[in-house]
């Protein structure tokens, strides 16, 4: 499906360019597992269809503290128990990956280092480690999956772990300058020893 952004952005060749340049966007297949990052209602609703069409038998939604009220707005089951877990916890600790397969739903609670994207996939990989997943289907916006898919390298090099990518189209048309200039700072950063990159990135632990 194609974002209106990019209609509009016919008439702006550089941020057309720019956009198409940052977006990443695999053709589905079935995969182990589907997981979306935190920050999107729409990537939720659009990641639910291709759970309920069959194209991963598990999905795992990473809520972030200012979602978790949002969660009605795609008739989640498990908003009850979300919002009673959320209730518990100090504010910092509000951010929680919900799996949801033929079982039920299992609410978790990660171990993020820092609520951005560089943490959640860590405390992705946290989460896998010991799970029975070869595959992963990755759902972000789509002027964000390019850098997504560069830290997931980073993050994951060397694991038995095949991704594909599916991307949510935006229309802030701004952010594909602001998504160009974190890349290419990324691309740079990424590069570095781990403990370099958790001291810029200030990542805790």
């Amino acid at each position: 499906m194609e974002s209106s952004f990019v209609h509009r952005a016919d008439r702006h060749f550089p941020l057309r360019w720019l956009h198409d340049r940052l977006s990443l966007n695999d053709p589905p297949e079935r995969v182990d597992l589907i997981f979306v990052f935190a920050g999107s209602m729409d990537r939720k609703r659009d990641v639910l269809e291709l759970y309920n069409a069959g194209f991963a038998p598990r999905l795992l939604l990473s809520v972030g503290r200012f979602e978790v009220s949002k969660m009605s707005r795609i008739d989640f089951e498990g908003l009850n128990e979300l919002i009673a877990q959320r209730d518990k916890l100090p504010p910092h600790q509000r951010h929680f990956f919900c799996e949801m397969d033929a079982a039920g739903l299992h609410i978790d609670r990660p171990k993020l280092f820092k609520w951005n994207t560089y943490g959640e996939i860590l405390g992705l990989r946290e989460y896998l480690q010991g799970r029975s997943i070869r595959s992963l289907m990755v759902i972000s916006s789509d002027v964000h999956m390019r850098r997504v898919a560069l830290m997931i390298e980073k993050v994951f090099h060397g694991a038995p772990l095949r991704f594909r990518y599916s991307s949510v189209p935006t229309e802030k048309a701004g952010y594909v300058l602001k998504e160009t200039l974190k890349l290419a700072a990324y691309q740079v950063i990424l590069r570095l020893p781990d403990w370099m990159i958790r001291r810029i990135l200030r990542l805790k632990g």
